[in-house]
């Protein structure tokens, strides 16, 4: 909506003498104080810009002195908005305020997925620790039951058959194979037992061991 000044031969009025011509009464007095202020506002504008020796436009000099919102005045740019358009201003505040709202709950939905991030990391990095202990747990036991079986195995290889069932002669050499049988069935038993609660890499383990102390078994005579 625009305001029709009545120009009555003012055509040619520079344009804070318009503004003070369509805002002032028959008596002359201002039709709200507000314009009075405007006015000066212009006239300081208009003296700086007679000094400075830039000539302002009638547009800006509307914009300086009444602001970007004001409606349109015709022939003059911008200037005072009518008190009909009381409506627009309550528009434009329900439409920043929805904006506001909008730009809340995004922040707070991005605010839930930042911590449903977070919440995930420190679970991954609770899990990643656990299984690290684990394994540690895991490889601490294995080192004992290989010590163990070490100890066990060198153990029962220094022991002496005190007593032989049986002896057999051959090119000068003595094998007491009472002995041997025994001691190799209580190895060959502790093996089975180990054998039997370990996995995979631990069975290699065992394997390679008891391939090696059946060598020194049968290469010593025991």
């Amino acid at each position: 909506m625009t305001i029709q000044p009545e120009f009555n031969g003012s055509e040619n009025l520079e344009f804070s003498e318009f503004y003070k011509k369509t805002h002032t009464k028959k008596n002359k007095e201002w039709i709200d104080p507000i314009c009075a202020v405007k006015h000066s506002k212009m006239l300081s504008l208009r003296e700086e810009s007679s000094q400075s020796g830039v000539q302002l436009t009638s547009e800006e000099m509307s914009r300086q002195a009444l602001g970007k919102r004001k409606r349109y005045i015709l022939g003059f740019g911008d200037g005072p908005k009518p008190s009909s358009s009381s409506s627009t201003p309550s528009r434009v505040s329900q439409d920043h305020v929805g904006e506001l709202q909008k730009l809340k709950a995004e922040m707070e939905e991005m605010k839930m997925e930042r911590e449903m991030e977070r919440e995930e990391l420190r679970r991954q990095l609770e899990q990643e620790r656990r299984e690290r202990e684990e394994e540690k747990k895991e490889r601490e036991e294995e080192q004992k039951q290989i010590a163990h079986l070490t100890s066990l195995v060198t153990e029962f290889l220094k022991e002496k058959t005190q007593t032989h069932k049986s002896s057999i002669h051959h090119d000068g050499a003595m094998y007491s194979t009472g002995g041997t049988n025994t001691r190799w069935y209580v190895f060959s038993f502790i093996l089975r037992r180990l054998f039997r609660d370990l996995d995979q890499i631990k069975r290699n383990i065992i394997v390679n061991l008891y391939l090696n102390f059946s060598l020194l078994f049968f290469t010593c005579g025991y």
